[in-house]
């Protein structure tokens, strides 16, 4: 009796062992590939430590299916020497989207608006590089009301799998706008809490410099003299959350920064503040298509400061609520 209660103690340390502990590539219905060690697994649970980001849970019903390296028979003690001598390679992952936003509006004024928004991002064992584009058109009785674009190329570095430094760039180009061309040159340290597919949580601290291009308009040539640009430094946090409501096609975010400047570049207007919010919520209509609902705000608050006047303001605030359809590969 003591020989069989031996032999079916050492079956089940077997299948335990092979089990969990080993290298396993997990498909997931949304596309992604995640490839690290299984620590822990259920009927409703698969435990995967990343080399990237550490542990995640991963729910079964979101798994397509597990692809698990088979091991060769070896001896325990060779067992044990080969564990501590593993090295998981990150596969990269590559995650594109395009969402598409139109509408018509009638009533006192008549309002067309037209939208385009893409996104790229491709992370390997210790660089991410990443690339938005959006585009705005939107015209008012006939007249333009908006007309412009906005690239943003950007490469993040990992020091370890959660501390990483960003570099990047933001171009923006406005045909209406007085200030008609925006460039920023940025640098700092991020830190990223949480990166799965269900659930990113960054937040970024960077400084930079920004240079702020002008039209000849009449009335500018008062605070700015002969100059067409100016130039400031700035801080700014940026921040990227996403959250994948479990068991369901919900998908909530929230992108954006505040950027404070560091000099005044004009005796007379005084930069205070600027702000770049995107918020809303993705519903999935397949894994791929998705319909989305999001609030965008710009906002630029600049004072006018003269010594006969007070309280002078030249903001600029652009507040749009979009309703758009995309894709996410």
């Amino acid at each position: 009796m003591s020989r069989a209660l031996l032999l079916t103690l050492l079956l089940w340390c077997t299948f335990c062992h092979a089990s969990t502990g080993h290298s396993a590539v997990i498909w997931m219905k949304n596309g992604d590939r995640l490839t690290g060690i299984i620590t822990q697994q259920d009927k409703d649970i698969v435990f995967l430590n990343l080399p990237y980001s550490g542990q995640v849970q991963l729910p079964r019903t979101q798994i397509e299916r597990i692809e698990q390296q088979k091991l060769l028979p070896v001896t325990p003690a060779v067992v044990a020497v080969e564990t501590e001598a593993v090295v998981i390679k990150n596969q990269p992952v590559r995650q594109y989207s395009v969402d598409l936003t139109a509408g018509k509006k009638r009533s006192s004024s008549s309002t067309d608006n037209l939208g385009f928004k893409t996104a790229f991002e491709q992370r390997d064992d210790n660089m991410r590089l990443t690339f938005d584009g959006k585009y705005d058109y939107e015209t008012s009785n006939s007249l333009k009301k908006t007309h412009k674009y906005l690239l943003n190329p950007g490469a993040d570095y990992f020091f370890q799998p959660q501390l990483f430094w960003r570099n990047k760039v933001d171009y923006a180009q406005d045909f209406i706008a007085s200030d008609y061309k925006n460039m920023d040159l940025s640098s700092g340290v991020g830190y990223s809490f949480y990166d799965t597919a269900e659930l990113r949580v960054e937040f970024i601290a960077l400084a930079g410099l920004k240079r702020t291009y002008f039209k000849e308009t009449q009335g500018l040539e008062l605070f700015l003299g002969d100059r067409q640009s100016l130039d400031f430094r700035h801080v700014q946090l940026e921040w990227d959350l996403r959250y994948l409501w479990p068991e369901s096609s919900f998908e909530v975010f929230s992108e954006g920064s505040y950027l404070k400047p560091v000099n005044q570049p004009v005796q007379y207007i005084e930069f205070k503040q600027e702000i770049n919010l995107s918020s809303g919520l993705h519903y999935y209509l397949t894994e791929r298509i998705r319909l989305s609902f999001s609030v965008d705000l710009d906002w630029s608050k600049i004072d006018v400061v003269l010594p006969e006047y007070s309280g002078l303001s030249a903001d600029s605030r652009d507040l749009h609520q979009k309703l758009s359809i995309g894709a996410k590969f």
